[in-house]
């Protein structure tokens, strides 16, 4: 694991996400369709994603811990503290809740994650398991707290 200090590039990973939406949107960064797929059981759900080589995205921030798998390929992973980490297939970690990451792709990449939830529909799975923004995770937070 490799670890690399960023600053003054961007305030946050929040930041960072709406630049590469933007890159995006502008067509300067192409847009990617990632092949899907959904595993559930009655108390799990999984999901698996191909992601092509030379694609950045934006992890959302999940709300609790999840097991992660990359099953092949080659990615950088930059977090909300400015550390990179790169990650070879194959392997398995675990992603904290709160977790935000900006990922770049060096090798089209294979990825599952598992997911302690009973939710079953696939439309409203995104938003049962994660928020869109570290500032929406971190207010939940102090919302918990204030309970």
């Amino acid at each position: 694991m490799n670890s690399v200090q960023t600053q003054g590039i961007v305030n946050s990973i929040d930041e960072l996400a709406v630049c590469i939406q933007a890159k995006v949107d502008s067509g300067e960064l192409p847009s990617v369709e990632t092949p899907l797929k959904h595993y559930h059981t009655k108390e799990l759900y999984g999901r698996r994603i191909i992601v092509p080589a030379g694609s950045f995205f934006t992890t959302r921030v999940h709300k609790t811990d999840h097991i992660s798998v990359a099953l092949r390929g080659r990615i950088t992973m930059l977090n909300s503290e400015g550390e990179s980490q790169e990650v070879t297939a194959p392997d398995m970690f675990v992603t904290p809740a709160g977790t935000h990451r900006v990922v770049y792709v060096h090798e089209e990449v294979e990825f599952a994650t598992i997911h302690a939830c009973t939710e079953q529909d696939d439309t409203n799975i995104v938003e049962v398991l994660s928020f869109n923004t570290m500032a929406e995770y971190l207010d939940n937070q102090l919302r918990i707290g204030a309970e």
